[in-house]
């Protein structure tokens, strides 16, 4: 099942323009790896064992793969003595070695088992000829997180600049891509810089830098503090415009957007194909649309919708664990795979979003693609019912034609689904301009 997701990513600024974020996270290692996991369709193809380990798709240059001459169509296996078992199992065993280190990849390559040594080197920092980019950190909680602030370039060290800070979606990925020149989130902050605005991003525990809590065991709570602990920090920054700090938030962060909010002096809050009501609310419907898309038959659609709403309630009402649950539904196994811990989806499930909502005094663009699968227009027409009921007027939704819910090309959910499997669909970043002009029109509104 696909859901809310945003798969969804200059030199270092000199001086202590941003002191309050001094560097204080050592820097990654470079891995240098493009991969995937294994499929069905990959462990048929290659004749594998299990769905065990990692493809490389690519090698990065100058990077610790390359000096380990990996080749793409490696499938990675063990990782000095640990065996591989998926992604994000292999990105969190990458993450006890430091800079210097080294260990042995087992690998099969041409259905050949052999080891390779590899050397882990830093990993490179992002520079952009639009904005500078200032690499910090916040702690929040037991966790310490990566942070990047852009400013753009041009702008007097006296002027004060409006600021965005970019919420992502869900699920263990880092917003830290340097190698990335064409990643999402980097052309979201290219944009912005262009028309004036600084940005942060906070990357999550576990992800990147940052340290702490695995990503994966990670909570709804937890990753709401990590963006508060950065709201605070923007807070402190002295070149920032106080009166202009924005927030938009893409898939769950537009469900964190009201959270990361509540008692800050926030101007506006952009969200991109979010949800509203509760969490059980929106998988029924979404499980619902996407088998209809998929073309399962009704009969055996009414049977997992049966079952989805037991499970659901077992798991996010009585706060049952996972295996509590398949303990007295013992086929709903598919029906329990979330991209984060189910202690997360249980916090989100508790949430009430309606009260957050309500709580905001600000000014709410809320944004939706006509080809998102992933969302649905109820939600997004209930954040503006909920805003305007307590304060008239302050915010609207727009549903953007030919943009899906990861800002793909596509005219329909369908061609969205289809599309879905396509190695570089194209991208429409018109939402973008969107966002923009409505940034300039709230800039203009006295606070």
């Amino acid at each position: 099942m696909r859901f809310l997701s945003c798969t969804l990513a200059a030199a270092l600024l000199v001086g202590a323009a941003i002191s309050s974020l001094a560097q204080s996270l050592p820097r990654r290692a470079f891995v240098g790896i493009n991969l995937r996991p294994i499929t069905d369709s990959i462990q048929h193809a290659r004749k594998l064992p299990g769905k065990n380990g990692i493809l490389v798709t690519g090698v990065r240059p100058q990077s610790s793969a390359e000096a380990a001459k990996l080749q793409a169509n490696d499938v990675v296996l063990r990782l000095d003595d640990q065996e591989v078992r998926d992604v994000p199992h292999f990105v969190g065993l990458l993450k006890q070695y430091k800079v210097g280190d080294k260990s042995t990849l087992t690998l099969l390559r041409n259905g050949k088992t052999m080891r390779q040594r590899l050397v882990f080197i830093p990993y490179p920092t992002e520079t952009s000829p639009r904005y500078t980019v200032e690499y910090g950190s916040v702690h929040a909680g037991p966790n310490h997180l990566r942070t990047l602030v852009t400013r753009p370039v041009g702008v007097s060290k006296q002027a004060k600049v409006p600021l965005v800070l970019i919420i992502q979606g869900v699920g263990c990925y880092s917003i830290d891509n340097p190698l990335i020149p064409d990643d999402v989130t980097r052309r979201m902050v290219d944009s912005l810089s262009r028309h004036g605005y600084a940005t942060m991003r906070v990357d999550k525990t576990g992800m990147g830098d940052s340290q702490g809590t695995p990503c994966q065991e990670s909570t709804f709570r937890m990753e709401a503090d990590g963006y508060k602990a950065g709201l605070a920090a923007i807070q402190k920054l002295a070149w920032v415009d106080q009166h202009n700090i924005f927030l938009t938030g893409f898939s769950i962060g537009g469900i964190l957007a009201p959270l990361v909010a509540e008692g800050a002096p926030i101007k506006g809050i952009v969200t991109w194909g979010t949800a509203s009501r509760t969490f059980i609310e929106y998988l029924l419907q979404n499980k619902r649309y996407q088998s209809e898309l998929a073309g399962m038959p009704y009969d055996q659609l009414n049977r997992q919708q049966q079952l989805y709403a037991a499970v659901l309630h077992l798991l996010l009402t009585e706060k049952q664990t996972p295996a509590q649950v398949l303990a007295k539904y013992p086929n709903a196994g598919d029906l329990l795979r979330f991209p984060q811990h189910y202690t997360y989806m249980q916090q989100w499930q508790d949430a009430n979003l309606a009260e957050a909502w309500k709580k905001l005094d600000t000014n709410v663009l809320v944004l939706r693609g006509e080809a998102d699968f992933i969302s649905y227009n109820e939600d997004q027409q209930l954040i503006v019912d909920i805003v305007n009921r307590e304060h008239p007027g302050r915010a609207t939704f727009q549903l953007l034609p030919n943009v899906d819910h990861g800002f793909t090309r596509a005219r329909t959910p369908l061609e969205s689904m289809q599309l879905g499997e396509a190695p570089n669909p194209e991208k429409n970043f018109e939402f973008m301009n969107v966002i923009v002009r409505w940034l300039d029109d709230k800039q203009k509104q006295r606070t």
